[in-house]
């Protein structure tokens, strides 16, 4: 944008104030001479917006009475976009502007969008959460998996949002993580962005059990009938942490893993544990070993998924996963000898 266009916007900004402004402030506050305001209030009339000139001691220019800014007309995709730039860069910290700044524009973008647009907007504003952590050891996010396009992605995120505000089921249609798809009718209660990566966090109806799911996996939202009551205590950063958020019930898990760290993020997502190079342990041969840590509400899951991984591996702590992995062995042995 150039410096004078620049300014007949700032000119504009001005006059949306409200009352009669005078050439000398006008001129005073954009840094040009009188003649130069005179010019930018006809650049204005050229597009159609009514600057009234008030004649007299106390004259100057106004906009006229009941003229208002016609709404910001972007599509929903825009919209979006524009508000979530703000959003993250206010949750950064590292802009060159304050957090206080984005806040503000935030609301000036929202009051100028399209009424039904802004509705949609409010509802992303309030079901998204940002977690702002970065684990130590753990890896950026680079997952290959092919994205939605921006479309199929903002409308999803704008459907989730409305639908978490409304208390509304929704079903859709999800890939796992090892390529299955599957429906999955969930009760939505909110959406966390997470390491580059945004997770809808609710109760799975068909599991009765509280899931996580990420919004790029997911296709072909819609609405079911009727509503549901979100629980009081529901919290979806917790939620998306997972097994590494701190909890009276769960255990200390620490391995020691032979294998390449996409193999492990196979079965051992980002979301559940932290995975980091290690010195080989004495006696073993290779360098290729990984310090996994995570916390777990049940061992038998942690022994599952080592048998799943089907690689070497050391167990550090706690001294009961030796056990439950040795049980789970011998239940094995035994089913494949019958």
């Amino acid at each position: 944008m150039t410096r004078p266009t620049a300014r007949v916007l700032a000119l504009l900004e001005l006059l949306q104030t409200g009352g009669t402004r005078t050439v000398a402030d006008l001129a005073e506050r954009l840094g040009v001479d009188e003649r130069t305001v005179r010019r930018y209030v006809e650049q204005l009339r050229d597009m159609d917006i009514p600057v009234d000139g008030v004649r007299g001691r106390y004259g100057g220019y106004r906009l006229a009475r009941h003229y208002h800014m016609p709404p910001l007309m972007l599509t929903d995709e825009e919209g979006l976009a524009v508000v979530w730039a703000l959003l993250v860069n206010q949750h950064a910290h590292s802009g060159p502007v304050t957090p206080l700044v984005m806040e503000t524009a935030t609301a000036k973008v929202r009051r100028v969008l399209p009424a039904a647009l802004a509705r949609r907007i409010d509802a992303v504003l309030r079901a998204v959460d940002f977690t702002g952590e970065r684990r130590p050891g753990a890896e950026d996010h680079d997952d290959a998996e092919a994205r939605p396009g921006a479309g199929e992605g903002a409308r999803t995120l704008l459907g989730l949002a409305e639908a978490a505000r409304d208390q509304r089921p929704v079903a859709f249609a999800y890939r796992t993580r090892q390529g299955h798809a599957a429906t999955r009718h969930v009760q939505p209660h909110g959406i966390v962005a997470h390491r580059n990566l945004l997770y809808l966090t609710g109760f799975d109806a068909d599991r009765q059990a509280q899931r996580t799911y990420r919004l790029d996996r997911m296709a072909d939202l819609r609405l079911l009938p009727g509503t549901f009551e979100a629980p009081a205590d529901v919290d979806p950063v917790a939620q998306v942490l997972g097994p590494l958020s701190a909890a009276p019930s769960r255990h200390d898990v620490s391995v020691l893993i032979r294998a390449d760290p996409a193999h492990v993020r196979r079965w051992i997502p980002e979301t559940l544990g932290s995975v980091a190079p290690a010195s080989p342990p004495d006696g073993a041969d290779g360098h290729d070993w990984l310090q996994v840590f995570l916390r777990a509400e049940r061992l038998e899951w942690v022994a599952g998924t080592l048998a799943m991984l089907d690689r070497p591996f050391i167990i550090q702590q706690p001294e009961a996963l030796k056990t439950v992995v040795l049980a789970l062995g011998r239940r094995l042995a035994e089913h494949s000898a019958q």
